[in-house]
């Protein structure tokens, strides 16, 4: 079986060797690439591979994979991730010139929601520097961290060569590949093929799911939460390029956990060993092997990485034989060091929940117990004995699943099978449940300008009524937003913006029992776009159509339009066209003569605004009737005319006086060069023949000639 080894530098990895000296390779048995080292105390050893040295004679080329995903724009300390990752590579290339050499492939640059955004920027050893390149890249897009990766392999020919590849991403995979099974195929298919993983701003459990990138190509997994430790972990990352795995035979470590639990119930695990940062104890079906694919684990550090003793689970919800086992993050990846098997029996009265819970999330429970009309199970802050006033409750019957929405504060609470009988409600399962402070970002470009759409991408409870909103710089309730999107829509979310520049915070919102809670506020700076309207000409006759070149963001429901001279309102206008048609556009002007305003009317979220304003005259049709001087009752007539001769223009007979421009008593279509005829009434009397201009603002009588019937 061939070796590769990828490194994986989630958000922010520094360039690579484009060639790295010889490195030890490892035979692969068929079994996972799972160090057992020997543990001490009561449980018992496992097996140690056996590891041979082979030196490599072919240099090993180098391709860097940088996510320029939209999260990209998260913060850390102030500081974009995209920039600290900039810094950061341009600092090692300059500390160690030789990585300048490496490749680069980036994705989520080019487009939003693209699942192909991957494109090799620059080959290994190209003349333009490494980071001069990485600094172009604007983020925008998804993360198909997994094709990129495998992009990268094939680009560095790593069926026939070794290869290393450096994928740099602050997030974990979102286009629905399987980074594992990746892993494990360009493991199998590779001459030597190594993946290091960095994980930039990622929380422990993010980091558990693309680890496995650098743990099936024996690589290296590492953690980075700033600027500083992602140096360090760039640093430590190219120290390791051209060394093999440390031995992990000298690393032992022992846990002890009661034989036997009842399903869903919780316990503690005691344990000695590294307890280094991303340890953790882990329950696995017997016989499982990878460090991946766990049904539960709980991390050795609690609470902001400090030892706290015995580590707390929760039993599978299904009888059986298990495993329990303390796997260390070590350099070399994750080892298994301690197993000890454990029995999950079965129980008549039994809650199977996660221990712990964000605030917000829903929380799915599995049920034993009498099942009778009015049990319930409900979350109560910890301790609480009474029956009523719960956080949330689902009843039992016909449900063997329940769904509950934790409180909306952190905090110790438990979960209860609460039992109704003849003599009232009686608790009879307690089960103690962890409400933990849900991490939040929001990421975006913190400078946007008039007119764009904003996409943000977000992490956090997503739970049915949360949404992510804009409001003016320091704006604290929790209502009158200026734009808002429900997290239920997706990620990212698009959110239009404002229509005035300004300073504006963006906010996630979480919508509990308790109400609704601000609980991560982003800064937004919305800049102004230029505006502009410019008819061909100053002026023109009722109902001419003429050209308008325009310069705005152009965004749909943008438009031009003609208003009476000063009116500041947007509507009643006298012509539309919209933007979008084309530039320049062609805009009609009204039928009445008079003076008049073009305008440009920018539509946002916070509804039209007028952004561009130029005056325009409208001078009147030059129109002419020529009509007998009287007519018999009944008769018809002929009507010389001249004039624009528009679409629906016509000429009518109406009685002497009338001035609507409806009523007629015959009319007919103003057709040039074709003669026209009107009907005179049979009463006789005195009439009028009229010339009605048909404009944009409705029908206007632009000439008139008296006529008589006898």
């Amino acid at each position: 079986m061939s070796h590769s080894r990828i490194l994986l530098a989630a958000c922010a990895a520094g360039a690579l060797l484009a060639s790295a000296c010889d490195k030890p390779k490892m035979p692969t048995p068929d079994v996972p690439p799972t160090i057992l080292a020997e543990p001490a105390g009561p449980v018992a050893p496992a097996d140690a591979m056996d590891t041979v040295t082979e030196t490599l004679k072919a240099p090993m080329q180098v391709m860097v994979v940088m996510d320029s995903s939209n999260s990209m724009w998260g913060q850390i300390d102030g500081h974009s991730k995209r920039d600290i990752a900039r810094k950061a590579l341009r600092g090692i290339v300059d500390r160690n010139p030789e990585f300048g050499a490496a490749g680069l492939i980036a994705y989520g640059h080019h487009s939003q929601g693209d699942c192909n955004d991957i494109e090799l920027m620059r080959s290994p050893g190209a003349s333009e520097p490494l980071a001069d390149v990485v600094d172009t890249l604007v983020p925008g897009g998804k993360t198909p961290l997994t094709a990129a990766v495998e992009a990268a392999a094939e680009a560095l020919r790593f069926q026939d060569a070794p290869a290393t590849v450096i994928l740099i991403t602050d997030g974990i995979e979102t286009c629905e590949a399987d980074p594992c099974a990746a892993a494990a195929a360009l493991e199998a298919r590779g001459i030597d093929f190594t993946a290091y993983v960095i994980g930039f701003g990622l929380s422990a459990d993010e980091g558990h799911q693309v680890s496995c990138l650098a743990e099936e190509t024996g690589g290296k997994y590492i953690e980075a939460s700033d600027a500083d430790e992602l140096s360090e972990a760039l640093e430590s990352v190219a120290g390791s390029i051209g060394s093999g795995p440390p031995d992990a035979t000298a690393v032992t470590a022992a846990i002890n956990a009661p034989a036997n639990v009842g399903i869903g119930s919780p316990f503690k695990v005691a344990w000695k060993g590294p307890g280094t940062e991303s340890d953790y104890i882990d329950v696995v079906q017997s016989g499982h092997e990878h460090t991946r694919g766990e049904i539960s684990y709980a991390y050795t550090q609690q609470k902001g990485g400090k030892q706290e003793g015995d580590v707390p689970l929760r039993a599978p919800g299904i009888p059986g034989a298990y495993m329990l086992r303390y796997v260390w993050a070590g350099p070399q990846g994750r080892t298994v060091l301690a197993t000890q098997p454990i029995e999950v029996t079965d129980s008549e009265i039994a809650l199977i929940a996660e221990p712990a819970v964000g605030i917000g999330d829903t929380l799915r429970v599995a049920w034993r117990g009498p099942g009778n009309d009015g049990d319930y199970v409900d979350i109560v802050p910890s301790g609480d004995t009474r029956t009523d006033g719960e956080k949330a409750h689902a009843y039992v019957k016909g449900q063997d699943t329940l769904v509950l929405r934790a409180p909306g504060k952190p905090g110790a609470y438990d979960l209860r099978y609460v039992a109704q009988a003849s003599d009232g409600r009686r608790v009879i399962k307690v089960l103690p449940l962890e409400v933990t402070d849900t991490r939040v970002e929001l990421a975006f470009n913190p400078s946007a300008r008039l007119g764009e759409t904003l996409t943000v991408d977000w992490s956090g409870p997503g739970t049915a009524g949360d949404y992510i909103d804009i409001v003016p710089r320091g704006y604290a309730r929790t209502s009158g937003e200026t734009s808002y999107a429900y997290t239920r829509e997706g990620n990212p979310l698009d959110l239009p913006l404002p229509g005035e520049p300004g300073k504006y915070d963006v906010r996630y919102l979480l919508q509990s029992s308790e109400g609704r809670t601000v609980l991560k506020s982003v800064p937004l700076t919305l800049n102004d776009t230029p505006f502009d309207v410019s008819p061909d000409k100053a002026s023109g006759v009722a109902g001419e159509t003429f050209s308008v070149n325009w310069t705005g963001p152009g965004n749909d429901g943008d438009y031009v339009d003609i208003v009476r001279r000063g009116d500041d309102r947007t509507r009643g206008e006298k012509a539309r066209t919209y933007v979008r048609s084309d530039n320049p556009l062609s805009i009609r002007l009204p039928g009445e003569p008079g003076a008049y305003d073009l305008r440009y009317v920018f539509v946002s979220s916070t509804g039209p605004s007028v952004k561009a304003v130029k005056p325009i005259a409208v001078t009147r049709a030059d129109v002419k009737l020529d009509v007998p001087a009287s007519v018999k009752a009944g008769e018809s007539f002929p009507v010389d005319w001249t004039g624009p001769g528009y679409a629906n223009d016509y000429l009518d007979l109406v009685p002497d006086g009338h001035t609507g421009a409806s009523g007629e008593l015959s009319y007919a279509y103003a057709i040039k060069e074709k003669a026209l005829s009107l009907r005179a009434p049979d009463k006789p009397g005195r009439y009028t023949v009229r010339y009605v201009l048909q404009g944009p603002d409705g029908r206007t009588v632009a000439a008139t000639m008296p006529i008589k019937v006898e």
